[in-house]
């Protein structure tokens, strides 16, 4: 039989077992309710939702299911607008979302418990932006790739500041940490310290519609120094030349030239001679443009560009039309006098259309970053 005094010792310990962690318990639940409630909305909406933080808005990458975005060297910038969300509940839903990943108001700390509870500061739920691109023809959309077309970005959030190099992005506590801010479910570890204005909760993915995707290619066709040709269809001529600076002038080639690589922009300014490629368009409406390559002095591995030159939605079909260039040059040597000893390249235009789709967050692998 067991004693009374045995009996009330193991009372004790199942009473203090069960009370010690209440608290932490209850927030937790709490806690992941409210990141549920915050993620949920977002996912019906069409948002991809990074499950670390992100300052960035990425805006025209091409997204992988395994990394996210990818960024391209040299890729090329894309022109965004941004637009204020005055929807309360997507406000909200964000502004839980942007706690649930370790992110802070830059005017200070506001407990997630109380978002949507008539004491919430709404100042601090309106800086919600939606970020697009001014044009979707402006995104280098590839079949089969899914790109970002729209982030979801909280103005007035920025990324806490960590002293460790572990980070959850899971349940933020309703509780402050020992240093200030908001304390994360220690499970998810990874993100070294990292702090910017801004924080994105969002993403919204594109990609094309293949049963949409028509295209017309060219052909490759070679290109002669000084010889100039039109192709009809695509309503284009094009004419390849060389142009040159005498040394000592203390003038450069035309500074609207479009070059072939980096590399050899950085060094417009001290080129002296440079083979152009012109692309004029029939149309008076287009503007035409000039490729160049570098003569002399000679750039390694910059005899080739591939790029587009003309892009835009028709209004009527709702397609993305464009039309992309890819211009190599083969043989093209200078005299040490800069004459032109020899030079031979092959040029090839390709006239694309196509209508995008949504991806639903159901329909990227893994759902998230």
């Amino acid at each position: 039989m067991v004693s009374r005094r045995v009996l009330l010792v193991t009372i004790g310990a199942l009473f203090l077992a069960a009370s010690v962690p209440f608290g932490c318990t209850s927030a937790q639940v709490k806690s992941k309710e409210a990141y549920r409630k915050g993620l949920e909305p977002l996912t019906e909406e069409g948002y991809v939702t990074p499950t670390k933080p992100v300052d960035r808005h990425y805006i025209g990458y091409a997204w992988s299911r395994q990394f996210g975005p990818v960024e391209t060297p040299g890729g090329q910038d894309i022109r965004v607008r941004k637009e204020r969300s005055l929807d309360n509940m997507l406000q909200e839903n964000a502004y839980r979302r942007g706690l649930a990943l370790g992110g802070q108001t830059v005017v200070g700390q506001f407990d997630l418990l109380k978002v949507g509870s008539k004491g919430s500061s709404q100042s601090q739920l309106s800086g919600l932006e939606i970020i697009k691109p001014v044009s979707l023809a402006e995104i280098p959309f590839e079949p089969d790739v899914m790109y970002i077309t729209e982030a979801l970005r909280l103005n007035n959030f920025r990324i806490k500041e960590e002293k460790q190099n572990e980070f959850a992005a899971g349940f933020v506590s309703s509780e402050p940490a020992g240093g200030g801010g908001y304390s994360a479910d220690p499970a998810g570890k990874g993100r070294f310290a990292a702090e910017g204005n801004g924080l994105v909760v969002g993403y919204k993915l594109h990609t094309i519609d293949m049963e949409s995707y028509r295209k017309r290619e060219s052909g490759s066709l070679p290109l002669e120094l000084g010889k100039g040709f039109g192709l009809a269809e695509a309503g284009l001529y094009i004419k390849p030349s060389l142009a040159r600076i005498d040394p000592g002038s203390g003038n450069s080639l035309p500074r609207d030239l479009l070059w072939a690589c980096p590399r050899a922009d950085a060094m417009s300014r001290d080129m002296i001679a440079a083979w152009l490629v012109d692309i004029r368009s029939t149309d008076p409406a287009r503007k035409s443009l000039t490729i160049a390559f570098p003569a002399y002095p000679r750039v390694d591995d910059c005899q080739y560009y591939a790029g587009t030159i003309q892009s835009g939605i028709d209004p009527i079909t709702d397609r993305l039309i464009r039309q992309r260039i890819q211009v190599t040059l083969l043989d093209a040597v200078l005299s040490d006098g800069l004459e032109p000893l020899s030079f031979f390249g092959r040029v090839s235009l390709v006239d694309e259309s196509f209508k995008v789709r949504l991806v639903r967050p159901d329909d990227v692998e893994g759902g998230s970053l």
